[in-house]
């Protein structure tokens, strides 16, 4: 039964992944971290970074250190009549990161040449830790807490040459709760590998990548790991950029994926997308990105999906400080919770920014549904589970100096379900809701 209780508690931590706000961002390999974002510990990407440490000719060293403090009102993500246990929470927050020479710097120091010149090798390396603490008398709380790690590399071999290889490698160490009180964790290994061998003719108006893709996600404690799976892709994405502000684009892309280890029960799948798109400016502060296409999941047992995907994001910069994006993605995903779920994505980011204030608010709604559910719980009663998944993530900081800003973040997040299940002899309804305040300071050094 701790099997079944686990599974179900994971019903937020499957993201289904946006369509890029960076003009550049085609399909296919991202110059940032890949849309993988489960809920947990994942220690934050920086809000300040200082000049760095130069090391060598090329490259750079970029350190910085954090704390911050808080309140969580769900611990175990429960839903019980006798309410949720909460307690206080404190954060360390340590990054280091190296860079080869950005084209700003390398511009500089070429006495003001149009384009610099970015060698043969442009890279960046980044390491980010957190180490949380439970604030509480509780002794099941006070196991909660733990080390999350983020570790990103990514780089550009020959960027400016007609041939070039890319590649992403993102690690994720995420420290999470039970779904129930208890002194176990169900901390979680992610890696994403990303390399792709890209073909840019004279004038780079059009440019194709062959990338492949690979997906290691792995569940720490022995009684988990029947969800551990391993998921490969491999595709090829072409693009035309027709005037300065204008991609089109089109993706096809083949996926082989199954269980990882002799514990893992995933069903085995083999799925394929194909889409086009395109990206542009509507006016000089109004942005669009579209894509649409075909999906299809191949699962080797139990329910499988035939369907469109697609996706709409309309940006508007309504003043120079401030910007507004509304996002709706359709789309289907292999699921460690069932075969696979289904999404409709809404989102809407807000960003502001008053000398020195920054803030930042991003609501949205997931309308999912699980199929193939008995696959992962064979004694449920039903193979299709409906969830509505609420999340609010807002945030503000004072920057005091380029190096040093003080933070403040905001999170919510709420499942609502009609799916039930036995355990220990009553029925549990896994939806919760989870409140997250947390004030602190970041320094760069």
């Amino acid at each position: 039964m701790k099997r079944l209780a686990f599974v179900l508690g994971l019903s937020a931590l499957c993201a289904s992944p946006a369509l890029a706000d960076d003009p550049d961002n085609v399909p296919g390999i991202s110059s940032t971290a890949p849309g993988i974002s489960p809920e947990g510990a994942l220690a934050p990407i920086s809000v300040v970074e200082g000049p760095g440490w130069k090391v060598g000719e090329g490259t750079v060293l970029h350190p910085i250190i954090g704390m911050e403090t808080g309140f969580v009102s769900n611990v175990f993500y429960e839903n019980n009549d006798e309410g949720p246990t909460s307690a206080g929470i404190l954060r360390l927050i340590a990054q280091i990161g190296t860079a080869s020479l950005s084209p700003q710097r390398l511009k500089a120091a070429g006495e003001g040449d149009t384009t610099p010149n970015l060698g043969t090798f442009q890279h960046r390396e980044d390491l980010r830790l957190t180490y949380d603490l439970y604030l509480s008398g509780n002794d099941r709380v006070q196991e909660q807490g733990g080390l999350g790690v983020g570790a990103l590399v990514r780089g550009h071999v020959y960027p400016q040459a007609t041939w070039s290889f890319l590649y992403l490698d993102n690690f994720q160490r995420l420290i999470r709760a039970t779904n129930f009180e208890s002194a176990e964790q169900t901390n979680r290994d992610i890696n994403r590998l990303q390399l792709g061998i890209q073909f840019a003719p004279g004038g780079r108006a059009i440019q194709f990548l062959l990338h492949y893709d690979n997906v290691l996600d792995y569940f720490e404690d022995d009684e988990q790991q029947f969800a551990n799976r391993m998921m490969h892709s491999i595709g090829l994405t072409a693009s035309w950029r027709w005037r300065p502000y204008t991609v089109f684009f089109a993706d096809f892309t083949q996926g082989i994926f199954g269980g990882f280890g002799s514990d893992s029960t995933k069903v085995d799948s083999y799925p394929l997308q194909a889409s086009v798109g395109a990206q542009t400016l509507l006016t000089v502060n109004t942005s669009v990105i579209a894509k649409a296409g075909y999906t299809n999941g191949f699962y080797s047992s139990g329910p499988s999906y035939s369907a469109f995907m697609g996706g709409v994001e309309f940006g508007y910069r309504y003043m120079h400080t401030g910007r507004v994006t509304l996002m709706y993605d359709y789309n289907h995903q292999d699921s460690i919770n069932a075969n696979f779920f289904r999404d409709h994505h809404f989102k809407l980011t807000l960003e502001q920014q008053f000398v020195p204030f920054i803030f930042t608010a991003s609501p949205e709604i997931r309308l999912r549904q699980y199929e193939g559910v008995m696959q992962v719980i064979p004694t449920s009663t039903t193979n299709v589970r409906d969830d509505v998944i609420v999340s609010i993530a807002a945030g503000a900081r004072y920057n005091f100096r380029d190096w040093f800003a003080t933070v403040a973040e905001y999170r919510l997040t709420a499942v609502g379900t009609d799916f039930t299940y036995n355990f220990g002899g009553r029925t549990d309804d896994p939806s919760y809701a989870r409140h997250e305040l947390l004030i602190g300071v970041r320094a760069a050094l």
